[in-house]
């Protein structure tokens, strides 16, 4: 359920890479760039725009956000949401995480896809089924597949590392089946065929 993945989530948070935020701190003593930062600072919004869009956007430690209305034909789109937990109760058309950290979201079912670009650290529950996850530009996701189908989804990854796949046990008393996604490959040329062929590099330890 949703306490399982916001608890393992607060476990998971061993890979914060973001040193590259705080860029503008060559100049200690310059008074306005503390009121640069604050203007940054968005206000968070959770609207359905359209009829068609749930929009989920600048949510900060809100981990009890719930889209409990929607149907098959709405997608969800979160954006820099950290530390907040999403859920999406129903079947929607599609999800896209977009520059979220720390965030996780949980869904029943998505008609498409559910795709994740540009994270940090966060986490994918499927209750459901969703034939797509695609990871792009992503640094650190967890995808719990917890539904009965839900282990007939495809993974596509591009651009990203430590990703791993949790999947349910046979014995529902053991724990949940962890594999990481390879990050490296290797490619060979075959002199017979003239092509390469390439292949994923099998994690050690």
């Amino acid at each position: 359920g949703l306490k399982k993945v916001t608890d393992d989530m607060k476990t998971k948070n061993r890979t914060d890479k973001s040193g590259a935020v705080p860029g503008g701190s060559a100049k200690p003593q310059q008074t306005t760039a503390a009121p640069a930062a604050a203007a940054k600072k968005m206000p968070p919004k959770m609207a359905l725009e359209g009829g068609r869009k749930w929009v989920v956007e600048h949510q900060v430690n809100a981990t009890d956000l719930v889209i409990d209305k929607c149907d098959m034909r709405q997608t969800v789109y979160l954006y820099k949401c950290e530390g907040s937990v999403l859920q999406i109760k129903g079947k929607v058309n599609g999800i896209c995480m977009d520059q979220c950290k720390k965030t996780a979201i949980v869904f029943q079912d998505a008609v498409a896809q559910c795709e994740v670009v540009n994270c940090t650290s966060v986490q994918i529950q499927v209750d459901g089924s969703v034939p797509t996850i695609q990871v792009d530009k992503t640094d650190g996701v967890q995808i719990y597949l917890m539904g009965e189908k839900s282990n007939d989804v495809s993974i596509l990854t591009a651009k990203s590392s430590e990703m791993n796949v949790l999947t349910k046990p046979a014995n529902p008393d053991d724990d949940m089946l962890e594999s990481p996604l390879p990050e490296q490959y290797e490619s060979k040329f075959d002199a017979k065929s003239g092509k390469w062929t390439t292949v994923a590099v099998a994690h050690s330890g």
